[in-house]
């Protein structure tokens, strides 16, 4: 049986265990934890974190010409509904690879008429 020792006007520290003089003592002589329930706070420049801003790509910017582009395409799909339903039948389809590989087959027979 583990019997508490108390001492009449001192307070044991949590984080180093030494005994602290004084009832109204708000902070450890020896580790600096404050007894009040506050913990000391860092500098700002100790707790700040340095983040690097990654360089850009050229495959990370967005060009004019990329945004007329598609907005020609989507224009000629009939609308952004259209061009939805577009992605859709893509993801469907398992990837742009399998589409690309579908148009390709429709394109040799463009000429044939095919009934369904």
């Amino acid at each position: 049986m583990t019997q508490k020792i108390m001492r009449q006007g001192q307070k044991r520290c949590p984080k180093c265990n030494a005994w602290v003089r004084g009832t109204r003592t708000k902070t450890c002589p020896k580790c600096g934890h404050q007894f009040n329930g506050k913990q000391e706070v860092a500098s700002a420049a100790e707790t700040a974190v340095v983040t690097e801003e990654k360089p850009t790509k050229a495959g990370d910017m967005v060009s004019l010409e990329q945004v007329k582009a598609v907005a020609r395409t989507v224009k000629a799909i009939g609308g952004f509904n259209r061009l939805n339903e577009l992605l859709d039948l893509v993801r469907e389809l398992g990837g742009w690879k399998k589409f690309k590989a579908l148009l390709e087959a429709m394109s040799v027979s463009e000429g044939d008429d095919i009934k369904f």
